[in-house]
């Protein structure tokens, strides 16, 4: 751009030249445009140095420009790379928190589930134990009952064999004695002693 407006004013130079050349008969005259010639010459040639400095100016300008919004555009972009990274970094740090929370409260309700499971369980095995106890105690109860009906069929069949025995202070010339004995009614009452200590015996194991 800057050799095309410097040999359009060449040009136009040597225009003006043949012009006042061919206006022009004496050597003073000529003389005197030659001067002009050259002084414009000059001009001609300061105004194409100083417009090719301005356009260097300009372009320099321009590169500068082009560079400088190049590193604000590099500046801008990064400056949105690293938002959207703190941004993911906090998402992420506010999902591990959560996750951490989720995981601390399912923990602890597994906790609490296994402390209730293990207090049911104690308060089971306590239970049956306790069960266990009354129908022991019921056990003896029964047997201690069975155990005094033994003991005074004990003492009747004892009151029953003194009654037996007096009556052979009373006997004929066969040896019999007057009154009968009670056999049938021993035999029964023996019978009964037995079989109330043996289930005594049986509810005591």
């Amino acid at each position: 751009m800057i050799s095309s407006n410097t040999a359009a004013l060449r040009r136009l130079l040597g225009a003006v030249t043949l012009l006042v050349l061919a206006g022009c008969a004496s050597q003073a005259e000529q003389q005197a445009i030659m001067e002009q010639q050259a002084a414009a010459q000059a001009e001609a040639r300061e105004l194409a140095v100083q417009f090719q400095q301005a356009e260097r100016a300009r372009l320099e300008a321009e590169r500068s420009e082009r560079e400088l919004r190049e590193q604000l555009a590099i500046i801008q972009r990064e400056r949105e790379a690293a938002e959207a990274a703190r941004e993911e970094a906090e998402q992420r740090a506010e999902e591990r928190a959560r996750q951490a929370a989720a995981l601390q409260q399912q923990q602890m309700a597994a906790e609490r589930a296994r402390m209730a499971q293990a207090e049911e369980e104690r308060i089971a095995a306590m239970e049956r134990q306790l069960a266990e106890y009354e129908a022991r105690i019921s056990r003896r109860e029964q047997a201690n009952a069975r155990l005094r009906e033994a003991i005074t069929a004990a003492e009747e069949l004892l009151q029953m064999l003194a009654t037996e025995q007096s009556k052979y202070d009373n006997v004929d010339a066969n040896g019999q004695t007057a009154e009968p004995l009670q056999k049938a009614l021993i035999s029964e009452l023996e019978s009964r002693k037995d079989r109330l200590v043996r289930e005594a015996q049986a509810l005591s194991n």
